[in-house]
């Protein structure tokens, strides 16, 4: 009975000690992961303006949203998504490697001639994997589209001008008329 007892209590002591190392061993494994974030606010550029009878109908840009991954492995598969109010929607997935800064670059078109206000999103591609604070997250950033580029706008042409002589009528009848 002993002999049973003393190799019972080898198995017992055997199993703890690789119950241990296996936890030790979890427990660095989830310390290595991705930690992905919006480095800075997104840029973006004009790359060309789209006119039709020296009118603006659209405008075409190229955003730029940086990913930094301080983490220390590459991230999983990740869906960065641009959006705006009207429900106009890109996207594209990539990875970014540890240490990583990476930027993704989006071609955006607009026909609204105002200011558009840009969402920018990221999160797992995949519908299973849990979203935290190490694989999302979100900013807002504005696309200056209105801006004085010598175009003519939606201003009456000549306008001014009636203005101006009906103004300088209306001062020289009331002068001839305080003369009196």
């Amino acid at each position: 009975m002993g002999h049973i007892k003393s190799k019972f209590l080898t198995l017992l002591g055997i199993f703890m000690l690789i119950s241990l190392l296996l936890i030790i061993s979890s427990e660095s494994i989830l310390a290595k992961r991705s930690n992905v974030s919006i480095k800075e606010e997104p840029t973006y550029e004009l790359v060309d303006t789209l006119t039709k009878n020296n009118k603006i109908i659209g405008k075409y840009y190229k955003i730029y949203v940086p990913l930094y991954n301080n983490g220390d492995v590459r991230s999983e598969l990740l869906t960065v998504n641009l959006s705006d109010r009207e429900g106009f929607v890109l996207e594209q997935d990539t990875y970014v490697e540890a240490g990583e800064t990476k930027i993704v670059t989006f071609n955006w078109s607009t026909t609204y001639l105002i200011n558009q206000n840009i969402k920018v999103n990221f999160f797992p591609s995949s519908a299973y994997a849990q979203t935290n604070q190490y694989n999302s997250g979100s900013i807002s950033f504005v696309i200056d589209v209105v801006e004085n580029n010598g175009l003519t706008g939606t201003s009456t042409p000549g306008f001014e001008i009636i203005f101006l002589i009906s103004a300088i009528l209306i001062i020289f009848f009331l002068s001839k008329k305080y003369k009196k």
